[in-house]
């Protein structure tokens, strides 16, 4: 199989030197290969420091470290990639850096968090369905390689309830749990699975809590921890076992989920449901109207 040749969109995040040398340096301990980052459009969000403060330094980095050609429009750097990751730190630029990747048909990875509303999550994957472009969206946590194992044990049995937890940080352009909560949350969707019906929301100095009802009367929640020992985890309940995990520092997750962009690059088929992801923005955005409204909300009063 020909090597793959990857874009990225976005040069605003860490995950954009962590990605590129994973996948372009055959000496690092947890490469993958089958493709390699050659082109780039560095955009980024000019009202978010965190966006425009980090774009130089990983532009330069890659430009020096790693040849990346840059391109000044996407729909430019389209004309010679096979596959995209849109790495885009800012959710709110995903769906207008999106349309011309869904436009081409090529495969396309989008980071976290897949946009930062339902409405824009439901004209991503319209316009995939449209279009016929292959797309998939996660949190590196979903394939962390000790998550993986306890929600892949068969001996659990039926699953009844899943703890999720991770830290928890805020940022008011994209508010709630879009920003950091989004890990944790992957987390819980990934043992859950679709189905949720109903989320509330507790929030404290020390927490902040959402609690979800599964149609089948299943209890998933997440906790954002924001005192204490910052980690990423999780505790199953099943029927014949109760599994606690904490994520595996080992193994780099972004390795693990490396692994999985390739496969989907090379196959056209993501590793789960798109329906699981916009599931997973609608649960961030009820979550978000229960904060400010002091009460349960069913997601169907953001799903429609």
């Amino acid at each position: 199989m020909n090597e793959i040749k990857i874009g990225i969109i976005g040069f605003d995040t860490s995950h954009v030197p962590a990605f590129t040398k994973v996948i372009n340096d055959p000496t690092d301990k947890f490469h993958v290969s089958g493709g390699k980052v050659i082109a780039g459009v560095p955009t980024f969000s000019r009202d978010f420091d965190l966006s425009y403060n980090r774009v130089e330094g990983f532009t330069k980095e890659l430009v020096e470290k790693y040849n990346v050609k840059l391109y000044d429009t996407i729909e430019e750097m389209l004309k010679v990639v096979d596959a995209v990751l849109l790495e885009s730190v800012d959710g709110r630029r995903h769906l207008k850096e999106a349309e011309p990747v869904l436009k081409t048909g090529k495969p396309v990875f989008i980071d976290k968090p897949f946009t930062a509303s339902y409405q824009d999550a439901v004209k991503i994957a319209e316009m995939a369905e449209k279009y016929n472009c292959p797309i998939f969206s996660c949190s590196a946590l979903r394939f962390d390689a000790n998550i993986t194992e306890v929600r892949n044990d068969t001996e659990i049995g039926k699953v009844f309830g899943c703890d999720a937890f991770s830290s928890e940080s805020r940022v008011d352009v994209m508010p709630g749990f879009f920003w950091y909560g989004i890990h944790g949350i992957e987390i819980l969707f990934s043992v859950m699975k679709t189905g949720c019906v109903s989320v509330e929301v507790i929030n404290s100095d020390s927490a902040d809590i959402a609690v979800g009802l599964w149609k089948d009367g299943r209890i998933g929640t997440y906790r954002g921890i924001k005192q204490g020992l910052p980690s990423y985890g999780m505790t199953v309940y099943g029927e014949k076992k109760i599994r606690h995990t904490t994520y595996n520092p080992d193994i780099p997750m972004y390795s693990m989920l490396i692994k999985e962009i390739m496969k989907f690059f090379q196959s056209g088929k993501p590793p789960f449901s798109i329906h699981e992801t916009l599931e997973i923005v609608a649960f961030m955005e009820a979550s978000l109207i229960s904060e400010k409204e002091k009460r349960p909300v069913e997601l169907k009063e953001v799903m429609g």
